[in-house]
């Protein structure tokens, strides 16, 4: 099934100290993404709307990421790999997408979007595999 293949949270907003936060003050936003987990890659992107214009169409076997949109709104279009059947999903900033492994995914922009990717393993190229079977993009 799909939905065990992926899961979307809004990061709750508050001034207590909990382990994955936002705090929205007049002087500005602080995201706290993680608290004792081990992170060894992160990354920062962004993507404009655009034909043609995308990030991901791919999958992995073994790696488990995160996606933090800072800002903006996307179209995420996810896949199973194995059924091959597809959902296509809004996110928006302020939201952390998890994509577990055989899940396909696709961003593409609605407006400008800054994303902070990050996992616990290190990038190996030997687990990214291509996917273009995406319905409806």
């Amino acid at each position: 099934m799909l939905k065990n293949k992926y899961k979307v949270e809004i990061l709750p907003i508050t001034d207590e100290f909990i382990r994955e936060k936002r705090l929205i003050q007049d002087r500005g936003e602080l995201v706290l993404l993680s608290d004792g987990e081990e992170i060894r890659h992160i990354t920062f992107f962004t993507l404009n709307p655009g034909n043609g214009h995308f990030r991901g169409v791919h999958y992995h076997k073994k790696k488990v990421e995160k996606f933090y949109l800072v800002s903006g709104k996307a179209w995420l279009f996810l896949a199973d790999v194995e059924s091959h059947k597809t959902e296509k999903i809004e996110v928006e900033a302020g939201q952390r997408v998890t994509v577990y492994p055989a899940c396909a995914h696709k961003f593409v922009a609605i407006t400008p979007i800054q994303v902070i990717e990050y996992y616990s393993t290190a990038f190996d190229t030997n687990d990214e595999f291509s996917f273009s079977d995406f319905d409806g993009d």
